[in-house]
């Protein structure tokens, strides 16, 4: 086995730290994602997966499903889980804080400035109006990331299985989410091992 020397090390690191995109570069990429995606959390998935996997490459498929796999184990909002995980593969520590801080920073300030003119605008009927539409776009960008992971993950007659049994356990017996998900995970480990 060949042993590389310093200058090869040197330049193998100088290198790669050439290929990692800027810090800036992703808080921008998260500032955006933050800023354009209404409906929060699900409906940003499509986004992010669009702009970190597909046009910068920074993170390959199979981990960005990972990163969202993984977000749902975790408390609080799965965009920021995600920014987190794919901050923290492209850049590490670092990484994590910068997207983190450019996917929570255009809520922060949009919810700062509503807050100070809610009184004034929360009974006009055009905002009434706008929330009702804003409200169907949610749920056609949630389906289309439901669409968009299940054409990836669903490649198995007992994911297909766990799907349904899932819904049902949701939908008709009630059984809270995170129930479903531990219970989930669980059948992916006992099945694939």
């Amino acid at each position: 086995m060949k042993t590389m020397t310093r200058a090869e090390s040197a330049f193998k690191e100088t290198a790669t730290a050439a290929s990692l995109p800027s810090l800036w570069a992703i808080f921008w990429t998260f500032f955006k994602i933050g800023a354009f995606t209404f409906g929060g959390g699900y409906a940003m998935i499509s986004l992010i997966e669009q702009e970190l996997v597909h046009r910068h490459r920074w993170v390959q498929q199979q981990d960005f499903m990972d990163a969202v796999a993984g977000a749902q184990f975790l408390p609080g909002a799965i965009a920021v889980n995600v920014a987190l995980f794919t901050g923290h593969r492209v850049r590490g520590a670092i990484g994590s804080l910068t997207a983190t801080l450019g996917v929570v920073l255009p809520s922060y300030l949009v919810i700062s400035v509503i807050a100070t003119a809610f009184d004034r605008f929360s009974n006009l009927p055009m905002v009434h109006h706008f929330l009702r539409g804003a409200h169907v776009v949610v749920v056609s960008l949630i389906f289309a990331t439901v669409m968009r992971i299940g054409r990836r993950t669903l490649n198995a007659g007992w994911k297909w299985a766990a799907v349904f049994i899932g819904l049902g356990a949701i939908l008709i017996l009630n059984i809270h989410p995170v129930v479903v998900v531990l219970a989930s995970a669980a059948a992916g480990i006992l099945l694939t091992h």
